[in-house]
């Protein structure tokens, strides 16, 4: 068996396991009349605080806490684990208060937006990989300009060289915004093709109009249209990793504190001493 295979199926069974004795405790509390909704608050609270001590860690990587990789296995894991930790505290039912209820939608929020990082975080650097050229984030606007600039002098020069203006009239009717502007909030979503093809199928179907001089510059704009597409898509991906870990942290210290707040008032109420 590979070693990440043989992780993996450690890692779940020392998670089912885990929940597997926290569930046959709850049930065993329950049955003597217990108060089990105490014990598996603390258990969730702390589950809560350690996740959230994961971007400490990643802040931190020189201090001692074993590795990254070993800390990011142990956050998938009991992030898993605490969803059914959270049940049990519920009951499994709908909490009722104005805050039960927001500490209940901050978790499912947190929770599921865990599950969307994990899966893109697996399946969306491989994209990236297959690309001929790596982007770095900020240098967007930068690189955008770049290529916008060199479609410009490609047509002008097709222009100068050949004294007609197809190509210019084709540049000015479909290029110039495609290379001026930004896609919308729609492709940075859902990111596709679809207008690059469309775009290279106009091209194509100028081409057979241009001459021999406008032929070169075709080509030239060819590439300047494929490179500009596979600059949105390589944005398209990292904007949805950093948009995905803002929301994420920006979900788990709000439960963090709203969490740390119910289980005093829950002492409280209780009669129970801090």
């Amino acid at each position: 068996m590979r070693p990440f295979a043989s992780r993996r199926l450690t890692n779940s069974v020392l998670t089912v396991a885990g929940v597997a004795g926290i569930t046959a405790w709850t049930v065993w509390q329950e049955n003597k009349l217990g108060r089990a909704d105490f014990h598996t608050g603390y258990v969730l609270i702390g589950a809560v605080l350690f996740l959230a001590c994961y971007n400490l860690r990643k802040k931190l990587p020189v201090l001692p806490w074993t590795t990254s990789s070993a800390w990011l296995q142990a956050h998938i894991y009991i992030g898993l684990a605490s969803a059914v930790v959270f049940g049990l505290h519920v009951g499994w039912k709908v909490p009722n208060g104005f805050l039960e209820i927001s500490i209940a939608v901050l978790y499912c929020l947190a929770f599921v937006s865990g599950i969307v990082g994990l899966i893109w975080t697996r399946t969306l650097p491989p994209q990236l990989a297959r690309l001929s050229e790596e982007i770095i984030f900020e240098r967007t606007a930068m690189i955008r300009a770049q290529l916008r600039d060199r479609a410009q002098r490609v047509v002008l020069e097709s222009v100068h060289a050949s004294g007609a203006t197809t190509l210019g009239e084709f540049y000015a009717e479909r290029l110039q915004e495609y290379f001026e502007r930004p896609r919308r909030l729609g492709y940075y979503l859902w990111p596709t093709n679809s207008l690059r093809r469309e775009l290279l199928a106009e091209l194509t179907a100028v081409r057979r109009y241009l001459s021999d001089p406008e032929q070169e510059k075709c080509e030239q704009l060819f590439a300047l249209v494929r490179r500009r597409d596979d600059l949105d898509f390589q944005v398209a991906l990292q904007w949805r990793l950093k948009g995905w870990l803002f929301v994420h942290l920006g979900l788990t210290y709000p439960l963090v504190l709203a969490s740390c707040l119910h289980g005093w008032l829950a002492h409280l109420f209780d009669g129970g001493a801090l």
